[in-house]
């Protein structure tokens, strides 16, 4: 067995890291419970919930020692909503993005994450779409329903790749953000994720206190999103996102 800093046990340092961050997202998940449901109920738009999900990230954030900047954030139209295309290194790249983006961001969610005690509940209601990825079709079905139900001004995150990457490159992209572009007509924000990686690899457990860099990339307008094939512009943002990814 390896041995951490002053003979303390590497294997031990783990598991107090995980059990560290395990009791700050329980915590987190039981002070914002009731306001992220009542705010929910209340406010079709979302905007007063939106207040308690940051503080959920924020707490995480903060215990984790994980700190979040962004670059970029001025080519963000107030009140438009995107469809946010960016890459996955990391399960941080959720509360980075949430951090750091001055947008009501929801996401796509495994239908597992719903059996979760309050946690898949309160995300629910958020108007974050649970689908079955075992089922394509029920899948699609799941995402355009969901689409259909969100208020105003919310924006949807797509992590193009459809996974964490297992060694830091950019994979290729699946087609669901930007058919999802096409049939709302919403514009495409593409926004590139730095560092998350070394907070917390794929297939790791032990977090790394570090810094996330959230660089925000040139929105792609409604117009040339419904104009161009969507294979094409699903290689025009990957591109752009690999030359800013791999410049940093």
């Amino acid at each position: 067995m390896g041995v951490a800093e002053r003979g303390t046990p590497i294997g031990f340092v783990r598991y107090l890291r995980i059990g560290w961050l395990c009791f700050w997202i329980g915590l987190a998940t039981l002070l914002v419970f009731l306001p992220v449901v009542l705010t929910a109920r209340l406010d079709r738009s979302q905007r007063s919930t939106q207040f308690f999900v940051r503080m959920w990230y924020g707490i995480i954030l903060a215990a984790t020692r994980v700190k979040t900047r962004s670059v970029g954030l001025e080519k963000i139209r107030e009140g438009c909503s995107y469809v946010i295309v960016s890459n996955h290194q990391s399960h941080f790249d959720i509360l980075a993005l949430v951090a750091e983006l001055p947008l009501i961001v929801r996401f796509i969610a495994k239908k597992e994450l719903r059996k979760i005690p309050l946690f898949g509940y309160a995300v629910a209601l958020t108007h974050c779409i649970y689908v079955d990825r075992s089922d394509p079709a029920k899948a699609v079905k799941s995402l355009q329903d969901g689409i259909r139900d969100l208020p105003p001004s919310i924006s949807m995150l797509f992590f193009a790749e459809g996974t964490r990457s297992r060694d830091g490159k950019i994979g290729p992209f699946k087609k669901g953000g930007f058919r999802t572009a096409q049939v709302t007509g919403w514009p495409i924000l593409p926004v590139v994720v730095h560092g998350s990686r070394k907070v917390l690899p794929k297939g790791e457990l032990l977090l790394r206190p570090g810094t996330i860099e959230i660089e925000v990339l040139d929105p792609l307008p409604k117009e040339e999103v419904q104009e161009r094939p969507w294979e094409e512009v699903m290689e025009d943002v990957r591109q752009r996102i690999i030359k800013h990814f791999e410049k940093a």
